[in-house]
């Protein structure tokens, strides 16, 4: 009898594992789901794992908030009017970029950033800038009676530069740039502002 229970139990065995082999649960469907999970478990580390160490490398967040602020602030009321934002006072923005402060302004201090509160630990660079002779944008100055380009007959060397602030930096200095575009004089153009 012992024999014979052996080699049931092997018959058994063996049946058995033979059958799993050829009937396993998984499929092509299985397969596919599984690697789709694995993948964007993956992307999901490969997205969020340098944003949780970021915080501990140096990065350009006070600029970025520094320049959209100035910007904001130049467009809907330092230069203009608040009810009518993003259309330029001719005077206040002229002034602006000139070294006095016209009367009725709503900005004091000698430089650009003194008049945008930008921290002293950051330098800021804002320009006017226009395209009027063709698709690439220039900085404009204001002649007495209308904007021009910098560099064209209709701006000479007595006429206001609209351009204020410490050169932008060349080379490895990171710097962030925020545009708006503004209406002076029924004249589209572009505030630049660069916070490094």
């Amino acid at each position: 009898m012992g024999g014979e229970n052996r080699a049931m139990y092997s018959q058994h065995f063996c049946s058995a594992t033979s059958s799993r082999s050829h009937s396993r649960g998984q499929t092509t469907l299985d397969f596919a789901f599984g690697i789709s999970i694995f993948l964007l478990v993956l992307a999901f580390a490969f997205t969020f794992v340098p944003g949780m160490l970021q915080p501990f490398a140096q990065g350009t967040d006070a600029e970025t908030v520094g320049a959209n602020r100035a910007g904001d602030t130049l467009a809907e009321g330092m230069l203009g009017d608040p009810a009518t934002p993003y259309v330029l006072n001719k005077t206040c923005t002229v002034g602006f970029f000139d070294t006095g402060v016209p009367t009725g302004c709503q900005y004091d201090g000698a430089t650009a950033t003194d008049r945008l509160a930008i921290g002293p630990f950051q330098d800021v660079n804002v320009t006017l800038q226009g395209s009027f002779s063709g698709p690439t944008y220039q900085v404009l100055c204001w002649n007495g009676t209308a904007l021009a380009e910098v560099g064209s007959p209709n701006c000479g060397a007595g006429d206001t530069r609209l351009a204020t602030g410490e050169p932008v930096p060349e080379g490895s200095v990171p710097t962030v740039t925020a545009r708006r575009v503004v209406s002076v004089e029924g004249t589209t153009a572009v505030i630049r502002v660069v916070v490094w």
